[in-house]
């Protein structure tokens, strides 16, 4: 039985308040007050700068800014997502998956005098399915909310304490967290419904493999150099544990190494200039990543071990990302106000990960109608390749009769999304998202229908 929270009804009744449009604000370089989930690492505290989202209660009787002044910047805000696939895919049929989240940062330069220090915690409830799940596609989900973190009542995401130095020139962070949260990651991606890039593009943590991302966090510290104020080079040292994603990590709150089988070293060189007389905002990076765990098995295993005998490991992952957004024409004064282009490609050595190449190309326009300057109009289109050794696997497998690697139920190859949405802002903290995906060859088979998926998010800060 599906669980819809108390936010669908909420949303009844502001919906019928929203008569006006609140004017935007600029949200700096960090987390866009638009952005439609936690899920993308949230804004660091920084002195003098509170967070610069919208919430429904306002200041809650005063006691919001009278936290901030202090340098406590508490935060609660709720996500449902509906998606249900009206043809296609191996039958029809719809799901509810939603997740409520409590933020606390604290800026130590305001609450004790400690100069650049801040911490920073994120924990979660999530619930539901995914409609992914139900068409046969298990390697795109059109629900990102859903997934790792469910079915407890509080999930811990991450706990971790940053320092900034140099006047930001140099910046430390270390503690419980996901390489997510500083290696190719955007605010913009969520702006997307399907997980294929809300977050980081799906290809680097997809496949359970080193690149951990929310809401799983790890052990795991980096430190991001400023040469000059466009450019950085950030370098990261984070835990790999094989029980990540298994039910014994299902919490967050579990700790100890004892399936840890490596660590993950990634390596990110990015250049964030602002252009012409309207200094419109870009972002270009490169990454390298690195899983020195001995645990990878050759998709060619499974034809060539034998039964009751362990498939032979080798060890080693890399992984290279090249991403970019640019805003091309400006429509208010935010780092998001304006229409953006963007577009990446990563790169799996394809004899350890499913997902061996990922291109993407989208744009975002927000601002684009004067009236509502806070509303969001959102497009992507994204290829994705499957491993060529695990299809050449596949391929074997149906030419003996046996079944398919990787719970597949045809030879996979490549899968191609697109998405469309439209982000209106109903109110004050409030937002509601219709969007349209079209999922061509699910699950990378040519075996099963294209699959058309309406759904919706709904999202509400409190």
């Amino acid at each position: 039985m599906q669980r819809i929270p108390l936010l669908v009804g909420l949303l009844a009744v502001v919906t019928a308040q929203a008569v006006a449009q609140t004017a935007t604000r600029s949200a700096g370089l960090g987390m866009p007050e638009q952005s439609i989930a936690v899920s993308v690492p949230r804004m660091d505290a920084q002195p003098g700068m509170a967070p610069t989202n919208e919430h429904l209660f306002g200041d809650w009787g005063g006691w919001r800014p009278k936290l901030e002044d202090m340098g406590i910047y508490l935060s609660f805000d709720a996500l449902t997502e509906f998606a249900g696939n009206v043809s296609g895919g191996t039958k029809q049929g719809s799901t509810f998956a939603g997740q409520e989240a409590l933020g606390l940062d604290i800026d130590w330069q305001r609450l004790a005098g400690i100069p650049g220090f801040s911490t920073h915690m994120i924990i979660v409830n999530r619930w539901g399915g995914n409609d992914s799940n139900l068409f046969g596609d298990h390697l795109l989900p059109v629900q990102e909310i859903y997934g790792a973190g469910g079915d407890v009542a509080m999930h811990l995401v991450s706990v971790y304490a940053q320092q900034k130095l140099f006047d930001g020139r140099l910046d430390l962070a270390a503690g419980r967290m996901n390489v997510e949260n500083d290696f190719a990651s955007s605010p913009l991606y969520c702006n997307y419904m399907n997980n294929v890039l809300c977050g980081d593009p799906k290809a680097l943590p997809g496949g359970d493999i080193g690149h951990s991302a929310y809401p799983d966090g790890v052990w795991g510290g980096r430190v991001r150099i400023r040469p000059t104020s466009e450019t950085y080079v950030t370098v990261g040292l984070y835990e790999v544990s094989q029980g990540l994603y298994g039910n014994d990590w299902r919490t967050g709150w579990e700790f100890d190494g004892a399936q840890d089988s490596g660590v993950y070293v990634p390596v990110e060189v990015g250049y964030e200039p602002r252009l012409g007389a309207a200094k419109l905002p870009g972002h270009y990076k490169i990454g390298f990543g690195y899983d020195s765990s001995n645990t990878y098995t050759d998709f060619s295993s499974a034809l060539t071990t034998r039964p009751g005998t362990a498939a032979p490991t080798h060890t080693g992952n890399t992984q290279v990302w090249v991403l970019a957004d640019q805003m091309l024409l400006r429509q208010g004064p935010g780092d998001q106000d304006g229409l953006i282009a963007l577009a990446g490609f990563v790169h799996n050595n394809p004899i350890n990960s499913v997902y061996a190449d990922q291109y993407f190309i989208g744009a975002v326009d927000r601002g684009f109608w004067a009236a509502r300057p806070q509303d969001t109009i959102a497009v992507l289109f994204t290829y994705n390749t499957v491993s060529g050794q695990l299809g050449s696997v596949q391929a074997q497998e149906q030419e003996l009769g046996l079944p398919f690697s990787n719970n597949a139920t045809g030879v996979q190859t490549h899968e191609m999304l697109l998405e469309v949405n439209y982000n209106i802002h109903l109110f004050r903290g409030v937002s509601f998202q219709p969007d349209f995906q079209y999922v061509m060859r699910p699950n990378a088979q040519a075996n099963i229908p294209n699959a058309a998926v309406f759904g919706f998010r709904a999202h509400v800060w409190f």
